[in-house]
């Protein structure tokens, strides 16, 4: 399954390149997402747990840069889990793509979804996985976006943020209900809009 999303930041691409790259954290602004190891060959072990309407889903395994092209800012990322429950696998190619937009960046996400075992079922879903993926980039992008108001750019004098920004309290998951709620009504204007048609 092929999923597209979209998010904007603002920052200036070299600047969002930069903090793109720093998987840790990138990993703490992943809604459900933990980051638990980095291993000597680079890849990261971690967790990530979803809700899909109302099946609470959760996954650990690795992450992978597989490629990273500064000149084209494009990163390529390969993630594969099981679920804990052991009903199956999946895996997803990840490729980010990094463009100016005014002063900011806009960031446009490709995923390849291939899912394996009694979860593959919530593939013939697609609208729902479709949804929930639009969700979770938005507050992703939030987060990240918050994060980045925290700190200050590499090229600022001492590197440490602003005593109003360090006072900010720590970015949070989104909430299963919250994800739920925000979830359903995109899969509602998505039938909507079909109707209409």
């Amino acid at each position: 399954m092929k999923i597209k999303n979209q998010f904007r930041v603002p920052v200036p691409v070299e600047r969002a390149w930069l903090e793109l790259n720093d998987v840790p954290k990138v990993a703490t602004c992943a809604p459900g997402a933990e980051l638990l190891e980095q291993k000597p060959d680079g890849s990261y072990d971690g967790s990530v747990s979803v809700k899909l309407g109302p099946v609470a889903l959760s996954f650990r395994g690795t992450l992978v840069y597989k490629e990273r092209d500064e000149s084209k800012h494009r990163v390529v990322a390969e993630a594969a889990g099981n679920e804990a429950r052991a009903r199956g696998t999946a895996r997803a190619l990840v490729t980010f793509v990094l463009s100016p937009d005014g002063t900011g960046t806009r960031v446009d996400v490709d995923t390849d979804v291939q899912l394996a075992g009694s979860i593959a079922q919530y593939g013939r879903g697609a609208a729902l996985i479709q949804s929930t993926a639009q969700v979770l980039m938005d507050e992703f992008a939030r987060n990240f976006a918050a994060k980045l108001d925290q700190v200050a750019p590499p090229w600022a004098g001492s590197g440490a943020a602003s005593p109003s920004r360090a006072n900010k309290s720590e970015i949070k998951p989104v909430s299963a209900i919250s994800l739920m709620a925000k979830t359903l009504a995109l899969w509602a204007r998505s039938l909507l809009r079909r109707e209409r048609a």
